[in-house]
């Protein structure tokens, strides 16, 4: 879309004012360039689990050169995950370092190359109940959602959201 957008840009230039039309092209280009996607409803899952908390980008693009960051209310400069220049950061908050990673949302999904950008969440604790942010960005392109996370009872499982 990026590139198709900057096309429309260079043949308006050649018919009317280089400022004008330049920056009318910049914001179709941020307008249309993805939309980050999370589940409508809570993400539900036992304390001692491993859950996944579903997030990608529609439409689907390839999300390595993205950064992506996971993090709790207010808390973006203490990130939960961060992955960036196609790695993750070692600058994690302290109560998820070891406990988070990227995953995938289902069996069908495409991973990082198809957008999934997933937070893995494993030895769930009561306090790890609330809101997550998800937040991809890239040259000229941002959007973040929120999930929330309910914690009950024991269990040692891994739960899966639905697929999406």
């Amino acid at each position: 879309m990026k590139t198709a957008c900057m096309s429309n840009c260079q043949q308006k230039i050649q018919h009317k004012g280089l400022i004008y039309i330049t920056s009318k092209c910049v914001s179709l280009c941020l307008s249309v360039s993805f939309t980050v996607v999370v589940p409508g409803d809570p993400i539900a899952a036992h304390v001692g689990s491993t859950v996944i908390v579903p997030c990608w980008i529609s439409p689907a693009e390839n999300a390595e050169a993205l950064e992506i960051c996971w993090y709790r209310h207010d808390q973006f400069s203490n990130p939960v995950l961060l992955y960036n220049h196609g790695k993750l950061q070692d600058v994690q908050e302290e109560p998820y370092r070891n406990r988070s990673s990227l995953a995938l949302r289902s069996d069908q999904s495409g991973g990082l190359n198809d957008g999934d950008v997933s937070l893995r969440l494993e030895k769930l604790r009561v306090q790890d109940e609330g809101s997550f942010h998800c937040e991809v960005s890239g040259d000229r392109k941002y959007d973040s959602k929120v999930v929330d996370l309910k914690i009950t009872g024991e269990s040692k499982t891994t739960i899966q959201s639905k697929p999406y």
